[in-house]
């Protein structure tokens, strides 16, 4: 009797295993299949009066990723052997505003919301709309101050749709990184 129960537990663990591993496979396909018919475009973000700009990942899925920093990552030049240039301070006392991070979800054919969250610790719910397939701009608002996004966009088409901070502008940079505040 104790060999039947143990034949049986076996047969089953042999058929749950290749069954268990077809299931991962076929995750991994998914995703791997995900990842190689996504759009990668230009974005760019105003976020607690600060601009900051990256990239959008679009997946087929009407899901996606959103990736920012605040200009072009910069190397600092060692002032000694013991020391290296310290950042310039921000003009305002609240933490540096330096990446934000955020998923994107469509709630209907040309809308959608990004969850949209900052190292500074602002978190915010951008309500997207969508002006093409790859292509849309956002609103919505921190705990301290107003957000805007664009994504799919020229610099130019970028700053008709960012909320500025009374006093300052948005310009093209002559460098790759595409738009500057001043």
């Amino acid at each position: 009797m104790k060999n039947t129960a143990e034949r049986r537990t076996l047969n089953t663990v042999f058929l749950l295993a290749p069954l268990l591993m077809l299931v991962t496979a076929c995750a991994d396909l998914n995703d791997t299949g995900l990842a190689a018919l996504a759009t990668r475009v230009q974005a760019y973000a105003v976020v607690n009066e600060q601009l900051v700009q990256g990239e959008m990942t679009l997946y087929p899925n009407h899901t996606g990723t959103v990736a920012l920093r605040v200009g072009e990552i910069v190397q600092q030049t060692p002032v000694s052997e013991f020391q290296t240039a310290s950042p310039p301070k921000p003009s305002v006392d609240r933490p540096i505003l330096n990446s934000c991070l955020g998923r994107l979800r469509y709630t209907a054919t040309a809308y959608g919301a990004i969850d949209l969250r900052c190292n500074d610790g602002s978190t915010t719910d951008l309500r997207i709309a969508l002006i093409g397939e790859t292509r849309g701009y956002g609103y919505g608002q921190t705990a301290t101050g107003l957000a805007s996004l664009t994504f799919g966009m020229a610099p130019t088409e970028a700053r008709a749709h960012l909320t500025t901070p009374p006093g300052k502008q948005l310009q093209e940079s002559g460098t790759s990184s595409g738009l500057e505040m001043k």
